[in-house]
This record gives structure tokens, C-alpha cells and sequence, in this order.
């Protein structure tokens, strides 16, 4: 469900994406936690407006409510992998998705920018990203082509060219559904806490593969201080 299996799905190890994934987590998280302190104790304290009746996106029930939410979507993703039925799954689950960020930008239009879609330092978040991503990957692709395991088969390339979409939509349920609004919450949890509940929550759809769940559970370790760092979510 994330870019490592992607690269699986290319031929790269599983091995690479887990050593290189471990490796890089875990050696610039420390870094990392210091700066995003500020960040997450003092993360929107204007206050915002109410959408709809229903709907008050001010409470802290509402914000637990979407923590939900994205909980009940992973667990639905379990339950449609056991009918074979993933395709249907993601389709569903990002057009879902989607009519939610349309219904929250509609009555609030400066949810996208709260979100990470939209907003300043887009430049530096994705420098940093790619600064981040990039020695990882090229590790893995090397490491693969050491075992002559690096092919490019031809649905690699639809996977490719389709999977952003059910990534960013990834990354909107862990970082802003879920790190943003535990950050946010009345709990005051540590920057280290948010991270890894972050982390343990997108591990968590990889069950099935041990392999897989810890190496995206290494990966999140990155991405949740950089998100709460820059609050931007499409250079993830």
C-alpha cells in the first residue's frame, strides 16, 4: 500500500527496501524530533469553522471521529483482500476519500492548506524529500541489480503511472487524518508519540507481509516529522 511495494512489485528485494528503509529511519530520526516541537504544540490554535450541522470541525469528538474513520478503512482493506477484491477496495476507498476532502474544502476552503495540499515552503519540502528519497532508492536499485533482480515489467509502469493517486490519498489519512489531529488533541502526546502512532498505524495495513510492515513502519518514521515539519503532503 505505500512506494515500497511498488518497488517489490518492480523486482527491488524485499531485503533492499528493508535494509535501506531501517537504515535511513532510524539513523535521522533523532535529528528530526527537535524541530517539530513547536509544531505540534502549537499546530492551528485560530479557530475553525463549523461545517454543517452534523459536522463541527472544531470538537475534538470530530477529530477522533476521522481518526476512526481511517482506522475502519484499514480494517476494510482486510476484509476485501480475503474476497480477492483489492482493486474494488482502492477504488472505493479513494473516491470516498476524495468526496470527504471535497465536502470539507466546500465549507471550509482553508482546510486544503491546513491539510498539506496547498500553502508555502512547498520548494523546501520537496527538496527535502527528494534529498531523503533519493539515496534510499538508489541503494535499493543497486542492491536489486547486484542480484540481477531489477526489472521493469510491463505493468510496472501502469502501477507507476496510476499509483500516486492512491498514495497521496495514503499519506492524507496517516498525516492529516491521523498525525494532525492526535497532535491536536487534548492528549499533549511527545513529538516521538505522534510519530510512532503515525507509524504504527500505516504499518498496520501490512500484516499479512512481515517484511513489508517493517519496512513501512521505518518509512512513516521519516515522513511523520517531515509532514509535521513542513505540512505538506504531495512531496510525500
Amino acid at each position: 500500500m505505500n512506494f515500497s511495494s511498488a518497488l517489490c512489485d518492480l523486482g527491488v528485494s524485499g531485503d533492499a527496501v528493508l535494509l535501506g528503509l531501517v537504515l535511513l529511519s532510524w539513523s535521522i530520526q533523532r535529528s528530526w524530533l527537535d524541530p517539530i516541537k513547536p509544531l505540534t504544540s502549537d499546530m492551528e490554535t485560530s479557530s475553525e469553522k463549523v461545517c454543517g450541522k452534523w459536522y463541527d470541525i472544531g470538537s475534538g469528538s470530530t477529530r477522533w471521529l476521522e481518526v476512526f474513520a481511517v482506522v475502519a478503512t484499514g480494517l476494510l482493506y482486510f476484509v476485501f483482500k480475503c474476497f480477492k477484491a483489492r482493486t474494488v477496495f482502492i477504488i472505493t476507498a479513494v473516491c470516498f476519500w476524495i468526496v470527504f476532502m471535497y465536502y470539507r474544502a466546500h465549507n471550509d476552503s482553508s482546510v486544503m492548506d491546513k491539510w498539506g495540499f496547498r500553502g508555502k515552503n512547498f520548494a523546501r519540502c520537496f527538496l527535502s524529500a527528494t534529498l531523503l528519497a533519493a539515496p534510499i532508492l538508489a541503494a535499493m536499485a543497486g542492491f536489486a541489480a547486484s542480484r540481477a533482480r531489477l526489472t521493469f515489467p510491463a505493468h510496472a509502469w501502469i502501477l507507476l503511472a496510476l499509483y500516486p493517486i492512491w498514495g497521496i490519498i495514503q499519506q492524507f489519512l496517516v498525516q492529516a487524518l491521523v498525525v494532525r489531529n492526535v497532535a491536536k488533541s487534548a492528549l499533549a502526546l511527545s513529538p516521538a508519540a505522534i510519530v510512532l502512532i503515525g507509524a504504527t498505524v500505516f504499518a498496520m495495513a501490512h500484516l499479512s507481509n512481515l517484511r513489508l510492515l517493517i519496512a513501512t513502519f521505518a518509512l512513516v518514521l521519516v515522513f511523520v516529522p517531515h509532514y509535521l515539519r513542513y505540512r505538506k503532503l504531495w512531496p510525500l
